[in-house]
């Protein structure tokens, strides 16, 4: 592997190694047969990271490696149940890639309360009416003695001024 090539790797395999570690450990009772699955599975990982794809969530490339080495090890060494079958372990690791997703999620959640608190205040509080009181376009322009127009423009500016501060806080390029 180059050395950029590692530079990348570090930074994607070391927030998935935990969750690796118990996707592998989901599977495999032994502990020494996990942690054996667990490095042999970093190794190759390691040795064909430039085939990954970084457009495909790394976790569940990683899995993907890790369910065909648990499937090597219990054939090669007669263990594999019944009830951990091929299928069970790709069930297993769509759970994983839900909770990727979810923890995606919660990022940006976080990245948008950042977002929120940067705003001036009037700004803050129509976004906090419309979206957290769910409060009527009419009841604003009203209140705020806009029209329904500047109301819907002002609103589309903000949501627009979030979207951006949300991707440049997660490293997003979105055109």
């Amino acid at each position: 592997m180059t050395e950029p090539a590692h530079d990348r790797f570090l930074p994607l395999f070391l927030p998935v190694q935990a969750d690796l570690r118990a996707f592998i450990g989901a599977a495999v009772r032994d502990v020494v047969t996990r942690e054996d699955i667990f490095q042999e599975v970093a190794m190759i990982l390691w040795k064909k990271f430039d085939l990954y794809d970084p457009a495909r969530p790394f976790g569940a490339w990683a899995r993907g490696i890790a369910i065909r080495k648990i499937l090597e090890d219990r054939r090669l060494q007669g263990r594999l149940p019944e009830s951990c079958t091929a299928e069970t372990l790709e069930a297993l690791s769509h759970g994983f890639d839900a909770d990727e997703a979810e923890a995606s999620w919660k990022d940006r959640e976080k990245a948008l309360n950042h977002c929120l608190e940067q705003l001036p205040e009037r700004s803050s509080r129509l976004i906090r009416e419309r979206y957290h009181q769910n409060h009527s376009i009419e009841r604003m322009a009203e209140e705020e003695s806009l029209s329904l127009d500047a109301i819907y423009q002002i609103l589309s500016r903000l949501r627009r001024q979030l979207r951006e501060c949300v991707q440049r806080r997660l490293g997003l390029t979105f055109e």
